[in-house]
């Protein structure tokens, strides 16, 4: 058997001039299937635009939505202030226990491993390893 290369499979971002060609080809057969073939699109994307074009039309499908983080990772003084005061008191103590402490005292997720790291990093309670 002839060995043969894998080809990566890339996820191209789809274009204006091709969401349109999409959504008219659909408009005029009212074929999913051969509108996507014809547009080099997948049927999510298909769906994806398609609802975008009965909410707003042509406007709809302008533009790619862009997501905005909003919590950027950060978390609110009171658990950094907490995780800082459980390392200070016990310094044998890491991060995923310390944030399990927390966790427990709050009755939910509020804070992960990484996120005691990131602010005991901040406070030079953290010694990163070389």
């Amino acid at each position: 058997m002839q060995n043969e290369d894998k080809v990566k499979k890339s996820i191209k971002t789809t274009t204006f001039k091709q969401r349109k060609f999409l959504i008219n080809t659909f408009l005029k057969t009212h074929n999913m299937i051969l509108s996507c073939k014809k547009a080099g699109a997948s049927l999510n994307t298909f769906r994806k635009w398609y609802g975008r074009y009965k909410e707003n039309g042509l406007e709809g499908i302008r533009n790619p939505r862009k997501h905005i983080r909003k919590n950027l990772g950060r978390m609110t003084g009171k658990y950094a202030n907490r995780a800082i005061e459980l390392k200070i008191k016990n310094l044998q103590w890491g991060r995923r226990t310390i944030a399990a402490v927390i966790n427990m005292e709050n009755k939910h997720k509020v804070i992960s491993p990484g996120g005691v790291q990131k602010v005991l990093e901040r406070a030079d309670l953290w010694k990163k390893r070389e």
